[in-house]
């Protein structure tokens, strides 16, 4: 691989408007900073290092990065900085406020004490926004707060990249739950500025894509999304991040070669660090495992549920265990059916998130319909509902978890809360199916077509696994009713662009209506990916 300089100005005077002295070191490939941190030239190498994989979101390299810059120089104070914001996870949801509270008091004991061995000026006000990241209050109004000071900094140092960049970040994670299209594009527009300076920054390319991370905006990050795995190829989560904006765009090709580069990079990363199997990097395994689905590489996408099934028990990790839902889900609402010869796993349901315990259920749900069982889905509709009413009561008026609810990336909230009762509704259609009931069917694919329009993209692979516009529609396939099916397939492809499942419906519905050039016309965008062309053609 290429080697990037990695370009770090050390101020010379306390002023942040002191023209630094431009000093260059060799780095791995993860980018360019250009930064005005008074660092200690013994710690400077490692410090860098630090930096940019932190930018990447690679946090647990990141503080060994960090630890090395102590080592080198026990003094230096960006150094504790960096490591308390390795357990800050922004936009992950798993911010460790003990974790980060540890590393801060390892460079002195009381807050106070730790800001007077800052230097004055930018130091210092790196230092305070991690103080307000790990002090008092719950976590929103922390991140808020960080927020504020962000921008405080934003307005003061000027032209100032990591000011920038972390503001930027500061920005999309104030907001608490979904995404806020002003504040994110907000977020967007600080970034871009970075890269007008500094074209190679990894956090600017980074926030970018997250910050344009729906099919509505999806288009304006596509730049990024091209640039970064090649700037960061040394970061795996570099490698991943640009497949966000490609399936949001339908670029299913690229979100497989994406994701397929990423998880390879995570084992490699594994095997170099004597690492077990939880640090693979499950994250990319699932998305090209969707990719795979959407691309009609059925075979493919069987061997990776095959290793899925094999890796989660060694694993043994809350994310594999997630992960393995979403897995199951996939192979079976894509493909139509569970062809392995290897069963399904069974998990600890009390242990998962409401996401994960809703998926659960409609897996086990949905193979009951397939075998004609009526109690068995009955038995998943009753264990899911009170599960979604104490979901409830841990969520504020804001839509947000309280405090009590453990990490955010598992506690519950408005968006969980109403996918899961999107599949509550699925999962009565099933039965009401079974049941003959086609009134009953229609009441509950309603009702769950309009909770699922309540809540917000799912940055990825759908949070529904069977959205609710493609079961309602093939059901309406099923009665004639080519309208009103062709209206729901056309909902699925505006919250997922180019959904084989919704094209392949879309396709159904326009002939039915006998409308045959503009379903020519669908299918040809079928085939540019489509790559199991016996499979293509309904």
């Amino acid at each position: 691989m290429k080697n990037l300089i990695v370009l770090s100005f050390v101020l010379i005077l306390s002023s942040c408007n002191q023209k630094p002295e431009k000093q260059e070191n060799i780095s791995d490939d993860l980018g360019a900073l250009q930064y005005n941190f008074p660092i200690s030239e013994p710690a400077k190498a490692s410090f860098d290092k630090g930096l940019l994989l932190l930018h990447s979101f690679e946090y647990e390299d990141a503080a060994e990065a960090f630890e090395d810059a102590l080592v080198t120089d026990s003094t230096e104070v960006m150094a504790y900085w960096g490591l308390a914001m390795t357990e800050y996870k922004a936009l992950w949801g798993l911010q460790d406020v003990p974790a980060g509270q540890a590393y801060l008091a390892r460079l002195a004991d009381t807050r106070d004490e730790r800001l007077a061995k800052a230097q004055e000026g930018l130091e210092r006000d790196f230092l305070m926004g991690a103080e307000i990241l790990y002090g008092e209050g719950d976590q929103v109004t922390r991140q808020q707060a960080y927020a504020d000071h962000m921008g405080d900094l934003y307005a003061r140092y000027t032209g100032d990249q990591e000011v920038a960049a972390f503001y930027s970040l500061a920005l999309m994670w104030s907001v608490p739950v979904g995404r806020n299209a002003e504040i994110f594009n907000r977020s967007a527009k600080v970034a871009e500025g970075i890269l007008k300076e500094n074209p190679n920054h990894p956090g600017a390319l980074h926030y970018t894509i997250h910050a344009y991370d729906d099919p509505d905006a999806a288009a304006l990050a596509i730049n990024a999304a091209n640039k970064y795995s090649k700037v960061a190829p040394d970061a795996v989560h570099a490698l991943h991040m640009p497949s966000h904006i490609y399936l949001a765009s339908g670029m299913w090709d690229e979100v497989v070669s994406s994701n397929e580069v990423s998880y390879a990079a995570s084992v490699t990363r594994m095997e170099k660090k004597g690492l077990t199997d939880k640090a693979r990097g499950y994250h990319s395994f699932y998305w090209l495992h969707y990719g795979y689905l959407q691309q009609g590489r059925f075979d493919k996408a069987t061997e990776l549920m095959k290793e899925m099934i094999r890796l989660t028990p060694l694993a043994n990790s809350t994310g594999t265990n997630a992960y393995l839902v979403s897995f199951q889900n996939s192979q079976l609402v894509e493909t139509g059916e569970w062809s392995l010869d290897e069963a399904p796993l069974e998990l600890e349901y009390g242990k998962m998130s409401l996401d994960g315990k809703s998926r659960e259920n409609f897996f086990r749900a949905l193979m009951s319909y397939k075998s004609g069982d009526s109690e068995a889905i009955k038995a998943q509709i009753t264990q899911l509902q009170p599960e979604i009413e104490s979901a409830k009561l841990l969520v504020t008026t804001e839509g947000v978890a309280m405090c009590s609810a453990g990490p955010s990336r598992y506690a519950p909230d408005k968006n969980s809360i109403l996918r899961a009762k999107t599949i509550l509704n699925e999962m009565g259609a099933l039965l009401a199916q079974l049941e003959k009931n086609d009134t009953k069917a229609e009441e509950h694919f309603k009702l769950a077509v309009d909770l699922e329009n309540e809540s917000e993209y799912s940055f990825g692979p759908p949070d529904v696994p069977y959205p609710s516009f493609e079961m309602y529609g093939e059901w309406l396939l099923e009665k004639g009713r080519f309208e009103d099916a062709l209206a729901q397939f056309e909902n699925s492809l505006e919250r997922a662009p180019l959904r084989a499942k919704a094209l392949k419906g879309k396709i159904a519905a326009l002939k039915g209506l006998n409308r045959n050039e503009e379903a020519a016309e669908v299918q040809k965008e079928l085939d540019k990916f489509w790559q199991s062309p016996m499979m293509a053609k309904l």
